[in-house]
């Protein structure tokens, strides 16, 4: 649940989500759980994880360094957090927050028919291929 407290002046964040990005070369972003918050948690997940290379449009930036990765619960199919390095992170990362707060499912994302070639597309090549 969340609480809307105001605490001297700043919005208590419990219960909600907070992405955050640092804007490196390349970029690093992440929102919800990893897999030691997860594994602590005793929840069971499936990980979903690609090179940056799978992405097509890093490849047409030439821009393959890194990786997109997602945390999906085991029995529900629910995003549990995401977390990407490489080019375009932080906005692959905010398309994954916003399914994640609407509460669609990884399959959704993985059926979609994304704009071609964008960062976001990768998503589909992420969902489509299991790590674990």
């Amino acid at each position: 649940m969340v609480r809307d407290n105001i605490l001297g002046g700043n919005r208590v964040t419990t219960g909600r989500q907070v992405p955050f990005c640092l804007f490196t070369d390349p970029e690093f972003a992440r929102v919800g759980m990893s897999e030691k918050d997860a594994k602590n948690k005793g929840i069971a997940y499936r990980l979903f994880k690609v090179p940056m290379g799978a992405v097509l449009r890093a490849r047409s930036l030439m821009e393959t360094r890194g990786f997109v990765k997602c945390l999906v619960e085991r029995d529900s199919d629910s995003i549990l957090g995401f977390a990407a390095l490489g080019v375009g992170a932080g906005e692959i990362m905010a398309c994954v927050q916003i399914a994640m707060l609407g509460g669609i499912p990884y399959t959704s994302l993985r059926e979609a028919i994304l704009a071609h070639p964008t960062i976001p597309e990768g998503l589909i090549s992420l969902f489509s291929t299991a790590a674990s």
